[in-house]
């Protein structure tokens, strides 16, 4: 997936679901991309607005919300933060589950054990989610919530065959 800086302008990448293919051990689903509106168009500068698309492919009316510039920042820099700090964490709860682990526990000592499960766990969590929240930090473009515009105006979730790029 492609990365780019957020700026004034945004493109709307939707995809319309062309073909399914299933065999033994993959699923492969081909998609027909369209990046809409031709161009870009500017961001909403004050709050989140609703934008109308057509998909060119089959014409099923859709809308996206729009976050402004700085929100749309804002949260990429939250989850890269959160990245970060879970990471850094990792400097306080390895060494201190080492240092635990390696002490012998008398019998019936409850609360030794919880300790090295609880950092055990925050050690994991850690090592998973941190990783992942920066890996993921640059996708978040500011555009979301796609939804089926129907033919008496109101909007659904089920957007079957479509998808955000």
């Amino acid at each position: 997936m492609a990365r780019f800086p957020i700026d004034d302008r945004y493109v709307v990448g939707l995809g319309c679901r062309v073909s399914v293919e299933h065999g033994p051990t993959v699923t492969k689903v081909r998609w027909s991309i369209a990046h809409l509106p031709e161009g870009g168009a500017a961001r909403p500068a004050d709050r989140d607005r609703e934008i109308g698309l057509t998909c060119p492919r089959c014409m099923r009316a859709f809308s996206v919300r729009v976050e402004t510039a700085g929100k749309a920042r804002v949260k990429q820099r939250i989850q890269r933060a959160l990245g970060w700090l879970l990471l850094l964490s990792l400097l306080a709860t390895v060494p201190m589950l080492i240092h635990l682990g390696g002490q012998t526990v008398e019998e019936g000592d409850d609360q030794a054990v919880g300790n090295i499960g609880l950092l055990f766990t925050l050690a994991a969590v850690a090592g998973i989610v941190g990783p992942s929240l920066l890996a993921t930090a640059g996708l978040h473009d500011g555009v979301k919530k796609l939804r089926f515009v129907g033919a008496d105006g109101r909007k659904s979730v089920w957007v079957k065959g479509h998808r955000l790029f």
